[in-house]
């Protein structure tokens, strides 16, 4: 990960109070390209300072964002969009299930900060190895299960279909965010409507990407 932190005059002005809010960030590409757009969540909003942080999963020069994220230096400019959607915490749930790969971790990050104390939350995160688990620092009534996708893309090689089929939830009363890959959620997703009989209404899911389309995103 890679943290980028924009500033501007008019960003104070602009509706962010929801963890998982995202933006459209419009980064340069070599030559004569236009812009290419990616959709980048909000990690830490300033409104004092009118500043913005985002948290770019580096993986080298496979794709625009990486490579702007990796090369980009103070006083750059770029344009922003948004934002845009954000998961509403249900304070009355009684407990939380978050399911994601690496490009899931700011927005999971920001919701289990804005739960509730006394909500029980348990989240399945797959990322590259442990060095990575340093991002997160759960409270007490959290559970991080984490999955190491080693040499592998995180989202792309089942673990956490398999960690969350194998776990022990509490589904009572409880919410549920899932977000990355798209066919790892979507396994995610009809695991939990179909076997653990958990209402679609309590379950909000969105396609970050998916394996060999470009600026791929879809939401529940």
């Amino acid at each position: 990960m890679r943290r980028i932190t924009i500033v501007g005059e008019s960003l104070p002005l602009l509706g962010i109070g929801l963890p998982g809010q995202w933006m459209k960030v419009f980064v340069p590409t070599p030559g004569d390209e236009p812009p290419a757009g990616r959709a980048y969540t909000i990690r830490q909003f300033d409104h004092a300072a009118g500043q913005i942080a985002f948290d770019v999963v580096l993986h080298g020069d496979d794709g625009p964002g990486s490579r702007w994220a990796g090369r980009a230096r103070r006083g750059d400019r770029l344009d922003v969009g948004g934002p845009r959607a954000g998961h509403m915490i249900d304070r009355s749930a009684a407990s939380y299930i978050l399911a994601g790969d690496a490009t899931a971790l700011p927005a999971i990050a920001a919701i289990l900060e804005a739960l509730p104390d006394g909500c029980q939350a348990a989240a399945f995160l797959e990322v590259a190895d442990k060095a990575e688990e340093r991002y997160l620092t759960p409270r007490p009534d959290q559970t991080i299960t984490w999955l190491h996708s080693g040499t592998f893309v995180p989202g792309t090689t089942g673990l956490i279909e398999r960690a969350v089929k194998a776990a022990s939830l509490e589904t009572e009363d409880c919410q549920v965010w899932i977000a990355g890959e798209s066919s790892m959620m979507r396994s995610i997703r009809a695991h939990l409507l179909l076997d653990r009989r958990i209402i679609h209404p309590a379950i909000e899911s969105a396609g970050y990407w998916k394996l060999g389309t470009a600026d791929h995103r879809e939401r529940d």
